[in-house]
C-alpha cells in the first residue's frame, strides 16, 4: 500500500512539472487567478488556412495580415505554393484576417480563437475589376483639332532628338530635309531658308547647334516674303545656364581600302577628315549671360585623273584637287530681369577649291582655283511691353566674296578629242552685301493672337566681275592641225565685264 501511494505521488508531480513552461519556477503561482490549464490554452492555439481563387485553385504569394481588436498587427505571412498560411501561439480573442493579392479584390475575414483549436479556413478571393478613365478636356492639345494653319496636317517638326537619330550624310541636314519639300513649290531661287525668323543663306551654326527644323508650317503666312511649301524654318540653340553642354563629332576616311581607278597610273592617296562640335554654357559668374560656340573643319583631299593624248604621246597623271572648308560661329545671350532678351552673334566661313575642272582630257595647267569668304552678324532683341504685348526685332548683316582665278594666265587651247591646255580663262569674282530683318509685334488675349510688323526680306548690293576668256580660246580639230598651227576657231571677250545690282 505504501508503494502504490509513492508511485501515484511521483506521477502527479511529473504531470504538474510538464504543464509548466520552460524555465518556470515551481514555487510561483499563475496571476489573476488563472490556472495552469488556462495558461496552456493561451500559447497553443493557431490559425491556419488556404487562399483560393474563384475556380478553387491556390493563390500563392498572397499577403495575409492578422490584426487584433486593438488594431495591433499580430503577424504577416505570404501564402506558399499551395496557397497555405499559418499563425501560431495566439491567445483567445477576436482577430481579423486581411488578404491581398495582385489581380484580386482585398478580402477581410473575422476569426474567433477560443479554447478549442480553430478549424482551417478556406478564403476565396474574388477577381478585381479593371477600370480605365480617359479624360478629354479643352486643354488637351493632342486631342484637339485646330483650325490654325500653323498646325496643318502636312507640317512636320524635327527636334534635336530626331536629328541625332537620322542618318545624314556629312551632317548636311539642310540638303537632306529639302528632299521632303514640294518640288512644284520651289522657285528659281531654290529652297527658302529661315533661321530664327529671318531669311538667310545658311543656318549660321554648325549641325550640332541646330535645335529643330520645321517643314511646311503655316505655308501661307504673311510673315515671310514668299508663301508656299518650299521653306525650311531652322531654330538654333541658345545658352544653357548654369552648366556647360557640348557635342563633338568627327569623321575620318582613307583610300587605303579603295580599288585603283582604271584611268590612274597609281592609286592616289586620298583621305577625308571632318571635325564638328558646339559648346554652350554660362558666361561670367552670373546666370543671366550665356554663350554658344560652334565650329567645324572639313579636309577633303581628293585627286583628279588626267587621261589625255598629247603631241608626244599619252598623258596620264594624278592631280591633287583638295576641298577645304572652315566655319566658326559665336553668340552671346543676355536675359534681363524684366523678361527682355538680347543676343548678338558673328560667324565666319572660308572654303577653297584647288585645281577645279582638271581631269579627263583637261590638263592641270588648264585648271582654276575658287575661294569663298562670308561674314555675318546677327542681332536679336525681344521686349515685353506687358503680359499681352511682345515685340521681337531681328537683324542680319552679311558680306561674301567669291573670287575665281585661273592657274595660268595664258590663252586656252582646245584640241578636240585630245587635250585642253593653256589657261582656264575662268577668272571672275562675285560679291554681295546684304541686310535682312524683321520687327514683329504680337498681341495675345485669351484664345486670340495677332501678329503685325515689318519684314525686310533682302536689301543687298551684288556685284559680278566677269573676266572669262579675256585672253582668248583657240580650238583645233586634231593634233595635226595643232602642230600645223591652224585653228578652226578663236573666241575672245571684250568690253566691260562688271555688273552691279
Amino acid at each position: 500500500m505504501a508503494l502504490l501511494l509513492f508511485v501515484s505521488a511521483f506521477f502527479a508531480t511529473q504531470n504538474n512539472f510538464a504543464k509548466a513552461p520552460f524555465g518556470h519556477d515551481e514555487s510561483s503561482t499563475p496571476t489573476s487567478g488563472a490556472s495552469l490549464d488556462q495558461a496552456d490554452s493561451q500559447t497553443s492555439r493557431a490559425v491556419t488556412g488556404v487562399v483560393l481563387d474563384p475556380s478553387g485553385a491556390a493563390v500563392p504569394g498572397a499577403q495575409v495580415t492578422l490584426t487584433g481588436t486593438d488594431g495591433v498587427v499580430r503577424g504577416t505571412a505570404l501564402t506558399d505554393s499551395t496557397g497555405s498560411f499559418r499563425f501560431e501561439k495566439l491567445g483567445t480573442g477576436l482577430y481579423s484576417l486581411d488578404v491581398q493579392a495582385a489581380g484580386f479584390r482585398e478580402t477581410k475575414v473575422d476569426v474567433t480563437v477560443g479554447k478549442k483549436q480553430v478549424t482551417p479556413l478556406h478564403i476565396n478571393l474574388p477577381i478585381a475589376s479593371q477600370n480605365e478613365v480617359v479624360t478629354v478636356g479643352a486643354q488637351d492639345s493632342a486631342a484637339r483639332i485646330s483650325t490654325d494653319v500653323a498646325e496643318n496636317q502636312n507640317a512636320n517638326t524635327i527636334d534635336r532628338n530626331a536629328l541625332d537619330r537620322v542618318p545624314v550624310f556629312d551632317q548636311d541636314y539642310i540638303t537632306t530635309l529639302s528632299r521632303f519639300l514640294d518640288d512644284n513649290a520651289i522657285g528659281t531661287n531654290g529652297v527658302t531658308l529661315v533661321v530664327n525668323g529671318v531669311e538667310a543663306n545658311g543656318p549660321g551654326v554648325t549641325p550640332s547647334a541646330i535645335q529643330e527644323v520645321k517643314i511646311n508650317q503655316n505655308p501661307y503666312s504673311a510673315l515671310y516674303s514668299r508663301p508656299g511649301r518650299a521653306r525650311l524654318e531652322v531654330i538654333t540653340k541658345g545658352g544653357t545656364p548654369p552648366d556647360f553642354h557640348g557635342t563633338v563629332n568627327f569623321l575620318y576616311r582613307n583610300a587605303v581600302f579603295d580599288a585603283r581607278n582604271t584611268f590612274a597610273e597609281q592609286k592616289p592617296p586620298e583621305q577625308r577628315q571632318f571635325y564638328e562640335g558646339s559648346l554652350t554654357g554660362p558666361l561670367g559668374a552670373g546666370k543671366k549671360t550665356t554663350f554658344l560656340l560652334s565650329l567645324d573643319q572639313d579636309f577633303d583631299d581628293t585627286q583628279a585623273f588626267v587621261n589625255a593624248q598629247g603631241v608626244n604621246g599619252p598623258i596620264r597623271e594624278n592631280v591633287p584637287a583638295p576641298i577645304h572648308h572652315f566655319f566658326g560661329s559665336g553668340r552671346v545671350f543676355h536675359d534681363f530681369a524684366s523678361g527682355d532678351q538680347f543676343w548678338i552673334g558673328y560667324s565666319y566661313e572660308h572654303q577653297s577649291f584647288k585645281n577645279q575642272n582638271v581631269g579627263g582630257t583637261t590638263l592641270p595647267e588648264a585648271g582654276y582655283n575658287t575661294t569663298f569668304f562670308e561674314h555675318e552678324i546677327n542681332v536679336s532683341y525681344r521686349h515685353l511691353f506687358s503680359p499681352k504685348w511682345v515685340n521681337q526685332l531681328r537683324l542680319l548683316v552679311g558680306h561674301y566674296d567669291t573670287p575665281t582665278r585661273s592657274v595660268n594666265a595664258t590663252p586656252q587651247i582646245i584640241v578636240s578629242g585630245s587635250f585642253t591646255g593653256g589657261g582656264a580663262q575662268a577668272d571672275a569674282r562675285r560679291t554681295e552685301y546684304h541686310l535682312d530683318g524683321t520687327d514683329i509685334a504680337t498681341y495675345s488675349r485669351g484664345k486670340h493672337t495677332v501678329n503685325f510688323g515689318v519684314d525686310i526680306p533682302d536689301i543687298s548690293r551684288r556685284g559680278m566681275d566677269d573676266f572669262t576668256n579675256t585672253l582668248g580660246t583657240y580650238t583645233f580639230r586634231s593634233l595635226a592641225r595643232f602642230e600645223a598651227r591652224i585653228p578652226s576657231a578663236f573666241v575672245l571677250q571684250r568690253g566691260q565685264g562688271r555688273v552691279v545690282f
